[in-house]
């Protein structure tokens, strides 16, 4: 169930001074759990957020592409929305992934985006991201309220993308020596996407909020305490900035 609610003009463009905000950088790693050298790319994510912080470096496990599929069957982890990005990016190996969507969604091997992180974190956001989640455990539904603040000195045009990720999914995985882990720790997994899959239309002027606002039942499936909200904007150069947020508390 996904709702989203445009708010008024005059109520949306408020102008703030806008706060010092650090850069955070996206990785997107399409991954499966057929794929043997993923585990790697995971790894990489863990020593990466250990470096920079995990409000720093936020990865969106994307579980998608051939890996995903073993003699017709759909991995448990696999959705078909993470295939659409798979395939719209043209990829083919995997792992692989997009850091920050940098130099026309270059795809990144994993041994490249320590390198793509620190170019990444150089950089100043133009926008500012604040998501606040208000959800209720008996119906099982999140009110998602996303502003986005301008930083730059003039008009940022872009798109806002909300993703819900889980963590800690206890499932199999094949390993790098080829054999096959049960109960295998995958964290931050792409499950759905919130709002349209490529995204609503934002601008916003020097120091002005747009706010839009969602609603999302989660699956019965998922865990509220593992989930997480991962609220980015982009546009043809990339991704502008970059928030991930607890779903409960």
């Amino acid at each position: 169930m996904v709702a989203c609610d445009e708010v008024s003009l005059d109520k949306r463009l408020q102008y703030v001074e806008p706060p010092e905000v650090t850069r955070a950088v996206l990785i997107e790693d399409f991954t499966g759990q057929y794929c043997v050298n993923c585990p790697r790319a995971t790894e990489e994510i863990e020593r990466l957020v250990k470096e920079y912080g995990d409000s720093v470096v936020i990865a969106v496990a994307i579980h998608s592409g051939p890996f995903s599929k073993n003699k017709g069957e759909l991995s448990p982890l696999y959705t078909e929305v993470g295939d659409m990005y798979f395939n719209n990016w043209g990829l083919s190996a995997q792992p692989i992934g997009l850091v920050d969507r940098l130099f026309g969604s270059l795809p990144f091997s994993y041994t490249d985006w320590a390198a793509g992180v620190n170019f990444e974190v150089e950089n100043e956001p133009p926008v500012g991201i604040l998501t606040d989640i208000n959800y209720d455990k008996d119906t099982r539904k999140a009110a998602i309220e996303v502003q986005t603040i301008g930083l730059d000195s003039a008009l940022v045009s872009g798109s806002l993308q909300v993703w819900l990720v889980e963590d800690s999914i206890d499932s199999f995985q094949l390993m790098p020596d080829g054999s096959r882990q049960e109960h295998y720790n995958h964290m931050h997994v792409f499950r759905a996407s919130v709002n349209d899959p490529w995204g609503d239309d934002v601008k916003v002027n020097h120091g002005e909020v747009v706010t839009k606002t969602y609603n999302y039942q989660l699956d019965p499936a998922w865990v509220p305490e593992h989930c997480s909200i991962v609220t980015f904007m982009f546009d043809d150069d990339g991704v502008q900035q970059v928030s991930k947020t607890k779903l409960t508390f």
